[in-house]
């Protein structure tokens, strides 16, 4: 394992969350106004929108395609949307203060968003983004005002319930007219242009019946998608990662047949980085290898996928043995084809591993960084366009978020939940 190079030049805070969730988090902790439950009542409102629940962590965050906009989901069951400055570098005005451009609560947690893939601020009717919430629809609502424009049903025709995606995706090559969701053992195609209750234009099970006591009858894969990832190339392959740890590839964008599927457990690397379920996939930028990020795992599997299965290696040393879904981010250098895997872990630190492909068995990070002083979890560590930029998100549930009666001090001093970006260092030893 190689010697994990400290940073020589410390990146560089643009933008922080930090004076906005200090006075919302003690405002929730003190309130006076506050329910027999501990939460806010119904009428207490900021901006006019409704804040029901404390807001204890980010569960994740995503880049616009334009690079213009951080999408955030929380714990109290909210979406927040934040328009960068456009003096962002300006040095002499460093950290800005983040604070929320559009609040759209909902009334239960939600699984899955994603942007439209031609999202631009320029265009305000392209800049719109897709939620899955528990229970309801599916709804694409604008990032610039707390409004839903459309719903799309999924209904169990069994038992009419709503069925929730845990995971969807736009095709890029279907020019944003459509996008997949994934739920359990199933892949749906909806038309964006056909909302209402008309339901997906084909439904695309991942196993033959749920009745078989095999997965399948030995074909398929049995379990919730919880992550999908298009090939970067013209192929237009799908892969598709379950809770189960199972991966599946099918072609024509999701909707074509299936090309093979394989489980990563039993492998070399599960004895040594261990997992529980699939969160998130990645493909390399020339298409060839599969990144799979899991639950409860300390590092990330690589599999060669013009061999169906064949794990090459894996990335170690990623902290990440929890529960709580830890999002990882690929980005592309300068050098041809070569990338970086970028990761943050359950210890307040985020990593880097150079040419991840490049190394067979297990390759620990060559560059990590402590994000912030409390060792909060790194939820997400997500890479702007152009690479140069990152956005990470920090928090997780605490027991001192629980307090009804009073502020709490270590609430008060180091707030929980905080979204920042960072100017990385390029230059720097160990950089390229």
């Amino acid at each position: 394992m190689p010697e994990v190079r400290q940073l020589g030049t410390e990146p560089v805070c643009l933008a922080s969350t930090r004076s906005e969730v200090t006075q919302s988090h003690c405002q929730d902790h003190c309130s006076s106004d506050r329910g027999l439950d501990g939460g806010v009542k119904p009428d207490d409102t900021r901006g006019g929108v409704s804040t029901v629940r404390d807001f204890t962590h980010f569960k994740n965050v995503k880049w616009s395609p334009d690079g213009t906009t951080l999408l955030t989901d929380s714990s109290d069951h909210t979406i927040r949307t934040y328009i960068l400055p456009p003096d962002l570098l300006d040095e002499e005005s460093l950290p800005h203060e983040l604070s929320p451009y559009s609040i759209l609560p909902s009334g239960e947690p939600t699984y899955a968003t994603a942007f439209y893939p031609f999202f631009s601020l320029q265009e305000p009717s392209s800049a719109i983004f897709l939620s899955s919430v528990r229970d309801h629809p599916i709804r694409l609502a604008s990032a610039l005002a707390p409004t839903s424009l459309a719903t799309y049903s999924l209904v169990n025709p069994m038992t009419e319930a709503f069925i929730t995606p845990h995971s969807m995706v736009y095709p890029p090559s279907l020019g944003g007219t459509h996008f997949l969701t994934g739920s359990d053992s199933l892949i749906c195609l909806f038309d964006a242009s056909r909302p209402g209750n008309e339901g997906p234009v084909s439904w695309m099970p991942t196993i033959p019946s749920k009745r078989k006591q095999l997965v399948g009858g030995g074909i398929g894969m049995k379990g919730i998608i919880s992550a999908m990832a298009l090939n970067p190339d013209q192929g237009g392959i799908l892969a598709a990662g379950t809770f189960s740890r199972n991966v599946g590839l099918y072609d024509s964008n999701g909707s074509g047949q299936s090309l093979g599927t394989f489980n990563v457990a039993k492998t070399e690397a599960d004895r040594r980085i261990r997992g529980s379920g699939v969160t998130q996939l990645l493909w390399s930028p020339c298409g060839r290898y599969l990144y799979i990020a899991e639950r409860k795992s300390d590092g990330v599997l690589i599999y060669d996928i013009r061999v169906t299965g064949q794990l090459l290696g894996w990335l170690q040393g990623r902290r990440a043995l929890t529960n709580q879904r830890m999002e990882i981010d690929l980005v592309s250098t300068a050098q041809g084809g070569s990338h970086e895997i970028w990761a943050g872990g359950t210890d307040g630190f985020m990593r880097l591993w150079q040419d991840p492909a490049y190394t067979a068995g297990g390759q620990g990070p060559g560059w990590e960084w402590r994000v912030n002083s409390s060792s909060d979890s790194v939820g997400s560590t997500v890479m702007h366009p152009t690479g140069d930029i990152a956005a990470t998100t920090s928090g997780q549930k605490r027991l001192e978020d629980l307090v009804i009666d009073g502020c709490d001090e270590s609430a008060r001093s180091e707030p929980n939940p905080l979204l920042d970006v960072w100017l990385l260092p390029r230059g720097s030893e160990g950089q390229d």
